[in-house]
């Protein structure tokens, strides 16, 4: 994991902490708006100018957090490239003020369309298929090895284009813990692992403070 990071571009620190509106990172991706945010950092909406102004997702994290999690994220995100459920990788860095992370720009997430929708549900058939959809970006992650451990409707999104807008894709791996060692073996069980997650979506075992598995 550590090498994850460490192969990630080096950037001045001039670019700030906080990322401005029309802010170019690495000559290469500018800043449009900020889209969203939370305890572990900030994500922002910018354009790929090297790549026909592609619109691309920069997920940003202070270098002085005492919590940070995108190393994890570079880590899964990586792996899971060509998986049916995962958003491409573009590139990451770090500097002495932030790090960071380029990744495909995707639709809304599942809660924010269920409070969008009508009757604040989706029906029977919609759930249906998200859910098998769901299960399936579940299997493509534990098939590297690694478990979610933030499993939650805000942490799945649909496709942005007209091709992917019927597709679910996975989100925020910055709580992934890595359940497999190197040779393919469940690593021991931790006494007590403390609790990871969401408490209102958490497993049972989380809420114990027991590992997952």
């Amino acid at each position: 994991l550590h090498q994850a990071i460490n192969d990630c571009t080096m950037t001045s620190s001039s670019e700030g902490e906080i990322l401005q509106t029309s802010q170019i990172i690495r000559e290469r991706w500018k800043i449009k708006a900020k889209v969203g945010g939370g305890g572990f950092g900030e994500i922002y909406e910018a354009t790929d100018l090297q790549n026909r102004n592609e619109r691309v997702a920069v997920k940003v994290e202070s270098s002085k957090a005492t919590k940070q999690v995108l190393k994890m994220e570079v880590a899964v995100l990586r792996r899971l490239q060509g998986k049916r459920h995962a958003c491409k990788f573009y590139g990451c860095g770090r500097n002495d003020k932030f790090n960071y992370l380029v990744m495909s720009l995707q639709g809304k997430n599942l809660a924010d369309l269920r409070r969008e929708s009508p009757k604040q549900s989706f029906s029977l058939s919609t759930t249906i298929r998200l859910g098998i959809q769901i299960l399936n970006a579940i299997r493509e992650i534990h098939s590297i090895g690694f478990l979610h451990r933030d499993i939650k409707p805000s942490n799945f999104s649909m496709g942005r284009t007209p091709l992917t807008m019927r597709q679910v894709y996975m989100l925020d791996f910055g709580l992934a813990r890595q359940f497999l060692n190197a040779k393919g073996e469940i690593r021991t069980p931790r006494s007590a692992a403390g609790f990871r997650g969401t408490v209102r979506y958490a497993a049972v075992s989380a809420h114990k403070n027991k590992d997952l598995s």
